[in-house]
């Protein structure tokens, strides 16, 4: 079985029910297989056509690093491609503090003395398998499906420190 080949600007679709899906996009990749997702506030009815241009410019409710796993095993289904927008917020961010021991990260550019200015980046290893699924109960959770968790507010984009001029 040949894998899935995704790419920058992959929009999919993340069922919220059974009558409902979320619509996500590929914003950046890092490695080989490590995405950020951007899933953003818009809904549509299951098993219908989704008008990408206006789901996309919704609001991010989400933006995270992780795995293709939900996408590669089909629970997360690829509807299109589209740009991804200019100027969008294309990473998430933790103060260098937050970051696991024994985790993949890097740091983006800026001032050694401004913690929220020098973030690092990570994709755990013990969170690896368990994050597409956390993003899942996250987006049921906005929705009241799910019992709402304060890790689930480490997924909400923050303005001031995820930015595209910082990921560069």
């Amino acid at each position: 079985m040949s894998r899935l080949k995704l790419k920058t600007g992959d929009v999919f679709s993340v069922p919220i029910d059974d009558e409902r899906v979320g619509v996500g996009q590929i914003v950046a990749t890092y490695g080989k297989d490590a995405y950020y997702f951007a899933i953003f506030d818009s809904v549509a009815a299951a098993g219908t056509s989704i008008d990408l241009d206006e789901a996309l410019n919704e609001r991010i409710a989400i933006l995270a690093l992780s795995l293709d796993a939900k996408l590669a095993v089909g629970h997360w289904s690829v509807v299109g491609n589209r740009p991804v927008r200019p100027g969008l917020l294309c990473q998430h961010s933790k103060r260098p503090s937050e970051v696991p021991s024994g985790s993949t990260s890097w740091t983006t550019p800026g001032s050694d003395a401004d913690p929220l200015r020098a973030q690092r980046r990570s994709c755990s290893p013990t969170v690896r398998s368990s994050l597409p699924c956390a993003l899942e109960k996250a987006l049921r959770a906005k929705h009241g499906l799910e019992p709402w968790t304060e890790a689930y507010s480490d997924l909400a984009p923050n303005e001031t420190t995820t930015t595209e001029r910082l990921f560069r």
